[in-house]
């Protein structure tokens, strides 16, 4: 079943394989052009084989360093199997790697567009779930580009690579404030910016009537994740003590 064409604001007709591009580059027209039916096959397609490209240049580096993880974590002199911890390294690398870069944009789309619906409320209501879903698998495409800009140059150098501002900190650092510091990956700071346009364009108002959800989202997730890492900290610290 082939997608609808979308009006474009401007007269012309784009269709929702362009409109990939142009969320990027015209991001307020073409968002008006969806309207309320921004389509949901395409964008999630993009992104799923945005993540089996990640997968394919992440696998090798991604096991070999769990690898050398689990043989450094080894007491001196312990005898293992390493063809079974290879084995064991490869599979949990697939489920790690499939669910996060294949299953993940899906399934994050989805609970997203839960929370969109929960602020759409205050925004009059009215609009369908699916209609956010694909608003927000359009938003999300910033994410994409940065996952497979990580994937190319992990690919590379073989190590993680932090697109973030906490590139730049010490190792004496802590934990919350590389984690704040990780919240302004600037390809997701792009996509916040998509996602509070193309709200304001499900409701027909303007850009920067949406902002409501993408600064919530970012404070929410932002403050999540620094307490998340602050708790990790203190409980290895007094795993350490004791």
């Amino acid at each position: 079943m082939s997608e609808p064409v979308l009006n474009h604001g401007d007269g012309r007709r784009v269709s929702p394989w362009a409109a990939v591009l142009r969320v990027l580059t015209d991001p307020a027209e073409t968002f008006r052009a969806m309207a309320e039916h921004p389509p949901v096959l395409v964008p999630y397609l993009v992104h799923t084989l945005v993540g089996l490209a990640v997968f394919a240049l992440t696998y090798g580096p991604t096991v070999d360093l769990a690898m050398e993880a689990a043989v450094a974590s080894l007491p001196p002199g312990q005898e293992v199997d390493f063809q079974m911890m290879q084995s064991v390294m490869r599979w949990s690398a697939v489920g790690t790697l499939a669910a996060g870069s294949v299953i993940g944009p899906w399934l994050t789309g989805f609970v997203l567009a839960l929370v969109a619906t929960f602020f759409g409320q205050f925004q009059g209501g009215g609009v369908p779930l699916a209609s956010y879903m694909g608003m927000i698998g359009y938003a999300r495409l910033p994410v994409a580009i940065s996952n497979l800009l990580a994937g190319i140059l992990m690919a590379v150098t073989g190590q993680p690579v932090n697109l973030t501002p906490a590139v730049l900190l010490p190792d004496t650092a802590g934990p919350v404030l590389a984690a704040v510091l990780s919240a302004f990956n600037p390809f997701h700071l792009w996509y916040y910016v998509l996602l509070g346009i193309g709200f304001a364009a499900l409701f027909g108002r303007e850009p920067r009537k949406g902002w409501v959800l993408p600064v919530a989202l970012f404070v929410v997730t932002t403050l999540f994740t620094a307490a998340s890492a602050g708790l990790n900290s203190a409980l290895v610290s007094s795993m350490t003590l004791n």
